[in-house]
C-alpha cells in the first residue's frame, strides 16, 4: 500500500483518529489524525517486453526472415507477422504460420534454434529500448510495487533486454516463453507471474502493446494498460485504457480507480 504523499494523485485520504485513555480525568485523548489510503489497491505491475520495454519486434521479424530464406522460403509479410507472431511465443507463432502457409515445412525445432541464434546475432546492433517503458518500470519499482516481466521471449532474450536496460535490481520475477507451453493470448504467463509475486490477479496491472497480450491480461482477471506503438489504437480496444506514452501515473491511476 503506497503512502499518501502531498503529490499523490488519489482521492483525499480518510482521516483516522486514534483514541487513547483519559488524561487527568478530562476525557479521552484524541491523537492527530493520520491519513490512510484505503482505495490504494494496486500491488504489482506486470510488463510485457517486446514492444513495451524494447523496440525488438522488427528485429524478431528480421531474424525470422533470415531463417526462412536460408531454407528457401519467403520472408513473412507484415500482415502475417502481425497475425501469427505479434505478442506470441515463437513456438506458437511459427507453428501456426507453417501449418497455414507452408506445404512442406522444415523441422520446427531446428527453425526455433536457428531463429534464436539469428536474433542474438542481431541484438546488440539493432535492438533499442523504449525510454518511457524503462523509466516507468523503474519508477514503479522505486515506489514499492512488485514488478514482473512476462513475455513470450526466450529466457536468454529477456536476459539480454534486462541487462541492456540495467533492470535487474527492479524486476522481482521473470516469466519466459520457454517456461509456459501455452503463450499469450492464454492467461498462463500472467497468472504464473502473479503467483510467483504472491499477489492476487485483481491487484495487478498488466502493461501491454499487442492484442494477444491484452487478451491474456483480461483472461487472467487483471487490468490492462496498453501502449499504442503502431498508431492503431483500435487494435487495443479490449484494454482498460490505451495511451500513446507510458508513465507511472497512468499505471497507478488505472490500478487504483474504483473497482
Amino acid at each position: 500500500m503506497r503512502e499518501c504523499g502531498r503529490d499523490a494523485e488519489f482521492p483525499p485520504p480518510l482521516l483516522v483518529a486514534v483514541r487513547r485513555p483519559p488524561v487527568n480525568g478530562r476525557g479521552p485523548y484524541v491523537a492527530p489524525a493520520a491519513p490512510v489510503c484505503e482505495r490504494d489497491v494496486l500491488e504489482a505491475v506486470l510488463f510485457d517486453m517486446d514492444g513495451v520495454l524494447a523496440d525488438s519486434e522488427p528485429v524478431h521479424a528480421a531474424a525470422l526472415g533470415d531463417v526462412l530464406r536460408a531454407h528457401g522460403l519467403d520472408a513473412v509479410t507484415d500482415e502475417d507477422y502481425e497475425r501469427f507472431f505479434l505478442g506470441k511465443t515463437d513456438r506458437t507463432g511459427l507453428g501456426d504460420y507453417l501449418r497455414a502457409r507452408v506445404a512442406r515445412a522444415p523441422d520446427l525445432e531446428a527453425l526455433l534454434r536457428e531463429k534464436a541464434a539469428a536474433f542474438a546475432h542481431r541484438f546488440s546492433r539493432e535492438v533499442r529500448l523504449f525510454p518511457d517503458g524503462v523509466a516507468t518500470l523503474r519508477a514503479l519499482a522505486d515506489r514499492g510495487y512488485r514488478i514482473a516481466i512476462a513475455s513470450g521471449g526466450l529466457t536468454a532474450e529477456i536476459a539480454m533486454v534486462v541487462d541492456l536496460a540495467a533492470l535487474g535490481p527492479y524486476v522481482a520475477v521473470r516469466v519466459t516463453g520457454d517456461e509456459v507451453p501455452d503463450g499469450k493470448p492464454n492467461p498462463a504467463p500472467y497468472l504464473l507471474a502473479a503467483e510467483r509475486l504472491g499477489v492476487k490477479p485483481d491487484r495487478c496491472v498488466v502493461v501491454e502493446d499487442a492484442p494477444a497480450g491484452v487478451a491474456a491480461a483480461k483472461a487472467a482477471g487483471m487490468r490492462c494498460l496498453a501502449v499504442d506503438r503502431t498508431g492503431q489504437p483500435e487494435q487495443l480496444a479490449a484494454a482498460d485504457r490505451v495511451v500513446e506514452q507510458l508513465t507511472p501515473q497512468a499505471v497507478e491511476a488505472l490500478g487504483n480507480e474504483d473497482r
